[in-house]
């Protein structure tokens, strides 16, 4: 049993600096982007006022979930257009983290245990948040909510780089807690599997049944952590469109 390395299937020039070569790593994105595309479209390819077939209850059923949870909920009347954006963020997110639980660590993993990935990803709707914040309010109407009004000038001189460093911060959590607790799981049940191979016959059944446990929950931290960040893009998105009094 080991960990997939990073392997270089195509050499590309740099671009700025960027290195653009394509991986085997690159490609598992590909494959988890293809797989929610297909399964997306033979669910929805046939569109009835009432579903029919296993898939397509599923589907519609997760899709109405996600969109009044993370969307109408949150957002509220102008949550018609972000739906799309935060669906594709959920069912992508979902359908690569659910590849940590193919049972071959040597050659797939879920690319959202890449921190690279999950911060492109957090870095998306940072710029998103960015440009709302910015359309929304203005340039200076959006540096001025770093400075809440109302307050002694002295106070909001001091909250003005608590304010930016908390509002700089939310890319940073968005990233690392998708990538901790997907990295976590896939290492556990790596780890249960490890010890099949070097315990005593007698104990083997012990640590695989760990690891069929623990695929169990993943299965949960799969969803709960597409979820959650796509409840808290909705959440940032939401909070860059709300205006004060």
């Amino acid at each position: 049993m080991h960990e997939i390395e990073r392997t270089v299937l195509i050499t590309l020039p740099r671009l700025f600096g960027i290195d653009l070569s394509i991986t085997n790593e690159v490609v598992l994105l590909w494959i988890a982007a293809a797989t929610c595309f297909v399964v997306l479209m033979i669910a929805c390819r046939r569109t009835q006022l009432v579903a029919t077939g296993l898939l397509q209850n599923g589907m519609e059923a997760l899709i109405e979930f996600i969109d009044r949870s993370t969307g109408r909920e949150i957002i509220g009347k102008q949550a018609g257009h972000w739906s799309s954006f935060l669906l594709s963020l959920f069912f992508f997110i979902f359908f690569a983290n659910l590849m940590s639980l193919i049972p071959m660590p040597s050659h797939v993993k879920a690319m959202t245990s890449n921190i690279s990935v999950t911060g492109a990803l957090a870095l998306i709707v940072f710029v998103t948040t960015l440009v709302v914040n910015i359309r929304t309010h203005g340039f200076l109407g959006f540096v001025k909510r770093f400075a809440p009004e109302g307050l002694p000038l002295p106070v909001r001189i001091f909250a003005f780089p608590i304010e930016v460093i908390s509002w700089l911060a939310r890319p940073l959590s968005l990233a690392i807690r998708l990538f901790a607790n997907v990295l976590a799981g896939h290492a556990l049940i790596l780890i249960f599997l490890g010890l099949a191979g070097s315990v005593a016959w007698l104990l083997k059944p012990l640590p695989y049944a760990g690891a069929v446990i623990m695929s169990a929950f993943e299965l949960l931290v799969c969803f709960l952590q597409a979820f959650i960040f796509t409840l808290l893009s909705g959440m940032y998105i939401n909070d860059a469109m709300e205006t004060h009094g």
